[in-house]
């Protein structure tokens, strides 16, 4: 197997991976098992409101629609790489694919933050998938060069 192909399939792993430690509480709390470490994990880097969560038997996921949103569009855009680029191509797309679902995602949370308008759950799991999906267009090229620069550098060491 390549080591493209290896890196990228590690990067997928780490995502589902990551994916299912959010997703998972409430099937935990549905059975009767304790599930504060996974919401404790979470709690910095998400308000974790119950109103802008999705939720399953009743439980919210451990971080909030547009945290999860962002999180399940980069695993699906690492998913969906290979079939718009061949892993050996490196070289990252222009910052406007990231920059215009970035500008979407803060004009959502922003116009909500200064009460000029309101967002909506809808609005906030749309601009967050959209700017997962988009930012794993970037992170797969990087890893992928990460992986053959390591390469690069333990085989100049053990010349």
């Amino acid at each position: 197997m390549r080591l493209e192909t290896k890196s990228y399939l590690f990067l997928l792993v780490l995502a589902v991976i990551y994916d299912v430690m959010f997703t998972v509480p409430p099937l935990l709390l549905h059975f009767g098992i304790n599930a504060d470490i996974l919401y404790k994990f979470f709690r910095p880097v998400c308000d974790q409101m119950d109103s802008r969560s999705f939720h399953l038997f009743g439980y919210k996921l451990a971080v909030c629609s547009r945290c999860a949103s962002i999180y399940y569009g980069a695993t699906l855009g690492i998913v969906l790489y290979p079939f718009f680029k061949p892993l050996k191509d490196v070289e990252i797309p222009n910052l406007l694919f990231l920059a215009i679902p970035l500008a979407a995602l803060v004009a959502d949370f922003s116009l909500d933050y200064i009460d000029i308008g309101h967002n909506t759950f809808l609005s906030r799991s749309v601009t967050g998938g959209v700017f997962g999906i988009s930012l794993a267009f970037f992170v797969v090229p990087v890893w992928v060069s990460l992986f053959r620069e390591l390469k690069t550098k333990r085989l100049v060491q053990n010349e």
